[in-house]
């Protein structure tokens, strides 16, 4: 459990894990009026081929085994997943006629090699472990090979697509001012945070701090929150951005040495003390400029990719069944595989 009062920041959830740099895909779809004139068993059509529901669900079982991507029960959230589910199965095949009219091929070797790094890492290179996870989850090594070599194959195709992206440092520079705001560090306070479940108890722990208790000692014995109890409530340093939005407000409203609630969080009522207010530090072209770098040509080679894809897209003759139309069909943004599953909450 993480620290109580901080904004949920969400991580992917890996059951096989399969630790390996997915690549960026972009998503959008081109859909008829007449979208539900489509064979029987058909989620959705691409130029010739008839995706059927049976294997839009085949490749659902896929993500559960090899991503832990589960499908909601029922209701609303069912629909969009497979609305999404639809989409993203669309836009694979896409990209995998890309790759085979780039021909582009991924030796053997390459994916043993990428495979062999993982479970060394994971598993200490125990490969017997490796493969009774797969069994964990009902996949195979032929499956998890498989999408290895799909990956690679992908990454290869962005590089070609992108080409050689350069920034130079004049570009760097303009880039650098039109960012220094947000580039620099912003204010950050240091907090012990106490959260317990009723406001009443929260009340009584803050006239205790008003009256200088040790908020680190309240913390070990009276906080719900497991994950900064054993530390003493000790949030460390955080940005505004970093809490809740109302208890931001009342952490950035208190001077050092001072304490702050009770506020309702996500978790509970939450009281504490700030212990250090850390001022902004400002951004210097030279302690931000190979991050810098990165971002921007990160940000170029996505939007060479985004306007490629897109014309791939809408060459591509999607037809979707209206249960599977997705609500954005012609969007194209930044998909991966928690795109699908959405992302597991962490406080």
């Amino acid at each position: 459990m993480g620290m109580t009062g901080t904004r949920w920041l969400g991580h992917r959830r890996v059951q096989v894990g399969v630790a390996l740099a997915v690549a960026l895909v972009a998503a959008a779809s081109v859909w008829r009026p007449w979208s539900d004139d489509l064979p029987d068993d058909a989620a959705f059509v691409i130029g010739d081929r008839v995706v059927t529901v049976a294997e839009l669900d085949a490749r659902n079982d896929s993500l559960r085994a090899l991503y832990g991507v589960e499908e909601p029960s029922a209701g609303d959230a069912r629909a969009s997943f497979r609305r999404q589910a639809a989409k993203s199965m669309a836009i694979g095949i896409v990209l995998d006629r890309a790759v085979a009219e780039a021909g582009i091929e991924v030796p053997d070797a390459t994916v043993d090699q990428t495979l062999g790094g993982f479970i060394d890492q994971r598993f200490q290179g125990d490969r017997a472990a490796f493969v009774a996870s797969l069994g964990n989850v009902s996949t195979s090594e032929k499956v998890v090979r498989a999408e290895v070599r799909r990956q690679i194959a992908l990454r290869e195709l962005l590089a070609a697509i992108a080409g050689d992206v350069t920034v130079s440092r004049a570009e760097l520079r303009t880039e650098f001012e039109q960012r220094r705001d947000r580039l620099g560090t912003p204010d950050r306070r240091r907090v012990r945070n106490v959260v317990v479940a009723d406001e009443q108890a929260a009340r009584e722990i803050r006239d205790r701090l008003d009256a200088g208790a040790d908020p680190g000692r309240i913390a070990r014995r009276a906080s719900i929150d497991g994950a900064t109890r054993d530390a003493g409530g000790d949030l460390g340093a955080v940005a505004r951005a970093d809490l809740l939005p109302e208890v931001g407000e009342a952490v950035f409203a208190t001077p050092a040495g001072s304490a702050y609630g009770p506020v309702q969080g996500s978790q509970g009522w939450n009281v504490g003390v700030v212990v250090e207010v850390l001022p902004a530090v400002p951004a210097t072209f030279a302690a931000v400029r190979a991050d810098l770098r990165r971002q921007v040509t990160g940000e170029r080679t996505e939007a060479t990719w985004s306007a490629w894809l897109a014309e791939r897209i809408k060459a591509a003759d999607i037809r979707y069944r209206a249960a599977y139309r997705p609500k954005d069909p012609y969007d194209v943004t930044a998909w991966d595989q928690s795109a699908v599953a959405g992302t597991e909450p962490r406080p």
